[in-house]
């Protein structure tokens, strides 16, 4: 089925194509959430003049994302955590509580933003990472675990 998307979305398109996906995919996910339309002449007359204003507000976006990024930069995480003699943690390191190590300097960032290269961190270390502000911009980063004093 032949799509317009309204939104670009990662592995598909970016916002204003014209793509051909699956019926399922279209009837079930993107044409419910409004994510594409119909690619139809007046459609495409339609999301011509919304582009105008999407691309505004991205140039803003994308600003505020490098903002971010620059303050990120600056920031060195050091995560104290309970952890064994050898070295294990009792528990993970989370994108969860790496969003909230940077809330509290002051860079609100959400869980979603932090990409891992696992899941979740279990051992000692010095850990990088990415994370993604915007579709343009990302940054990568690094935080320390290190053992709590207890």
């Amino acid at each position: 089925m032949k799509l317009l998307l309204r939104d670009s979305i990662r592995g598909v398109g970016k916002r204003g194509e014209v793509v051909e996906v699956t019926d399922g995919y279209a009837r079930n996910y993107l044409l419910p959430k409004g994510l594409a339309m119909q690619a139809s002449p007046e459609n495409l007359r339609r999301l011509d003049g919304e582009k105008r204003a999407y691309e505004a507000r991205k140039v803003k976006e994308r600003e505020v994302a490098q903002e971010i990024a620059q303050a990120v930069g600056k920031v060195q995480l050091t995560l104290p955590m309970r952890a064994s003699a050898e070295g294990h943690l009792f528990g993970s390191v989370s994108p969860k509580v790496i969003a909230d190590a940077f809330k509290a300097e002051g860079i609100n960032l959400s869980a979603t933003q932090i990409e891992l290269e696992t899941d979740h961190i279990r051992e000692l270390g010095t850990y990088s990472f990415t994370i993604r502000l915007n579709e343009d911009v990302s940054v990568q980063s690094r935080v320390w675990v290190v053992a709590a004093k207890e």
